[in-house]
């Protein structure tokens, strides 16, 4: 795949960058790959490379920077076609040669995301013109093993990490979350947000959850105005999927009632989005249940959900019968008590308890897990359930 610098400023003749892995230093320095006559340019101000999918630049610990369609970068940031490369008065504009796809059929899954012809119409068309995506989603099709970090690109690093979380619907994005891990620094999600939404692989995303109480520096309480900034930041992303329907920001847990609603400006780009809220300062939590094996008995659950407290406990019985029960009664490493509710830190948490196999939370297993409004839990051999959080 073709991939080029247009030189803006100063003018000149365009920069063709090499096929397949490379690595080049632009800067003032005559040992650079290019350099550049210009005072505000360090020796060695940033570096260009390739792993033989994607473009990314990354700074080189300058004083003045390096921007990407006017943002600062402090991580390596992934290029695509149009974004525009700053640094001192260089002004360089990206462009990559990406098959274009039919519109007509991403339409058809924009409009009817549940339907499963127009994805499968969708990959046979890639696959007709030779598409390495289309030979992707015949796989994910097959039920065929599939590398996601090579698709995802700099975020490959993120996603074997634990810091991004991903749901695969025929080997493409439909649900993606942004945490924070334990022990790792908060990054700018802004910019990761926006390099997942321009991988092909995320172009019919539904869920989008950026834990953004979690991924910012500091231990103050989120304040209003950093909720509206993180709202507009999302907004203004260069791509938002047509099947974008739900959005969180996270939530926190306190006393008093909060909500804010998705901006207009981003409910006008994704109709989907209309009315849905997108961060809330919420009072309790529930389980809904979306699921049980047969012969599972339900026990304190209404209208499908069942509220958490500071004792909901779920046991598993030993005739494929799930009970929901609150101390006292039952020890915490009681045989056949696995899953056990705290909030704590301004969240709810999930303990696994002594049967950690057991439990399992959007597909994977853990001891003890953060959980966000949206989250999958399954019991082995008892159910499935979403958390939701409520004001």
């Amino acid at each position: 795949m073709k991939c080029w610098f247009e030189r803006l400023n100063p003018p000149g003749d365009v920069i063709d960058l090499p096929e397949g892995k490379s690595v080049m230093v632009y800067g003032r320095s005559p040992k650079c790959t290019l350099v550049f006559d210009d005072a505000l340019v360090s020796a060695r101000h940033c570096e260009v490379s390739s792993d033989g999918v994607f473009w990314r630049v990354k700074d080189l610990g300058t004083e003045a920077g390096t921007k990407v369609n006017g943002r600062p970068i402090r991580y390596p940031r992934a290029l695509f076609d149009g974004d525009l490369l700053q640094f001192g008065r260089v002004e360089l504009r990206f462009r990559s040669e990406v098959r274009a796809d039919d519109p007509l059929l991403r339409d058809a899954i924009a409009r009817e995301p549940d339907a499963l012809e127009p994805w499968l119409v969708y990959a046979d068309w890639l696959l007709e013109r030779g598409d390495p995506l289309g030979e992707r989603m015949a796989a994910a099709r097959s039920g065929g093993r599939l590398d996601h970090a090579s698709w995802l690109g700099p975020l490959g690093e993120r996603l074997f990490q634990g810091e991004l979380e991903i749901d695969w619907h025929l080997g493409l994005a439909r649900r993606a979350t942004f945490r924070q891990v334990v022990g790792q620094l908060p990054y700018d999600w802004h910019d990761a947000v926006s390099t997942l939404l321009r991988t092909r692989v995320a172009q019919f995303l539904r869920e989008l959850v950026i834990d953004v109480p979690r991924l910012r520096a500091g231990p103050r309480p989120l304040e209003l105005d950093e909720l509206i900034d993180a709202q507009r930041l999302i907004a203004s992303l260069p791509t938002v999927p047509a099947t974008l329907e739900r959005l969180s920001l996270g939530y926190r847990l306190g006393d008093r009632s909060q909500r804010l609603s998705c901006i207009e400006e981003l409910a006008q780009r994704v109709p989907r989005l209309r009315g849905q809220d997108v961060f809330a300062s919420v009072r309790h939590a529930r389980l809904r249940v979306l699921s049980t094996v047969d012969g599972a008995r339900l026990i304190g659950v209404t209208e499908g959900f069942r509220p958490l407290t500071q004792v909901t406990r779920v046991r598993r019985g030993t005739h494929t019968q799930l009970h929901f029960e609150s101390p006292p009664g039952i020890p915490f490493i009681a045989d056949g008590n696995p899953c056990h509710f705290a909030p704590g830190d301004g969240s709810w948490k999930l303990f696994a308890g002594r049967l950690r196999g057991e439990v399992r939370v959007n597909n994977h297993t853990t001891s003890v897990y953060q959980l966000l409004p949206g989250d999958l839990i399954g019991i082995q051999g008892a159910g499935t359930f979403r958390f939701e959080v409520l004001p």
